[in-house]
């Protein structure tokens, strides 16, 4: 059974296809594979600081065991 991709994920598809096109019709890589924090944030379009958190957040969900969690939604909760 396939799975559902989601909106943002069909987004994060889609900038790495660009990203991989403009490198072909570039004929090369456009930046040098040992700047991986700039080639991630090119790829993906997100900030260094948010790929930064996101691999702390990856180091120490494999130390524990544990997955990586999205935060949820602060919602005002009645009394």
């Amino acid at each position: 059974m396939p799975k559902v991709v989601k909106s943002s994920a069909r987004e994060m598809i889609l900038k790495v296809k660009e990203f991989c096109e403009a490198e072909q019709k570039n004929q090369g890589v456009l930046m040098p594979l040992n700047k991986v924090w700039k080639t991630v944030t090119a790829i993906t379009g997100v900030s260094e600081r948010t790929v930064t958190r996101i691999t702390k957040e990856g180091i120490t969900a494999a130390s524990t065991s544990k997955t990586i969690v999205t935060p949820g939604k602060s919602r005002p909760h009645p009394k």
